[in-house]
């Protein structure tokens, strides 16, 4: 029995879980108020698969833009001190990246946005998946969904 991988994070601004087994991903999340979404497919069903790692913030590209502007315009230590607030952004977003995973499955797209804890398993499933859809392998044996 192949083992269980839970990728954890957002979908519909609530929590939802993408769990792996084998081949056979498992979909679940809450969509609405009142929606539950359990969506059963196979790795060999996703016909593509996009995996995003935001490591770029637009609040400290804006703030970056906004203390050159004082600078010419007015004090220059209150650019510099907006200058090195905006570095501040800008770092803390490189190490600490937002991760997006999407799976189309033809009739509609999953798109997660993935927990840090479980962004490596996203990263190997996206890997995974990208390296079925450039093959084209097929299972040999068709698995069963639950």
């Amino acid at each position: 029995m192949a083992r269980e991988i839970v990728i954890t994070g957002r979908a519909y601004q609530r929590a939802a879980t993408l769990s792996v087994t084998g081949a056979t991903l498992t979909w679940r999340a809450t969509r609405g108020a009142d929606q539950p979404e359990n969506i059963a497919t196979t790795v060999h069903d996703v016909r593509d698969v996009t995996w995003l790692e935001k490591r770029w913030s637009l609040g400290a590209v804006l703030l970056a833009v906004l203390s050159v502007v004082w600078m010419y315009e007015g004090p220059p230590y209150i650019g510099v001190a907006l200058l090195l607030v905006a570095a501040g952004l800008g770092l803390w977003r490189w190490l600490h990246p937002r991760y997006w995973l999407g799976l189309d499955l033809g009739e509609r797209w999953l798109v997660l946005r993935v927990e840090d804890s479980a962004a490596d398993a996203a990263r190997t499933l996206s890997q995974r998946v990208r390296r079925q859809l450039v093959t084209g392998e097929v299972p040999a044996i068709p698995p069963t969904l639950p």
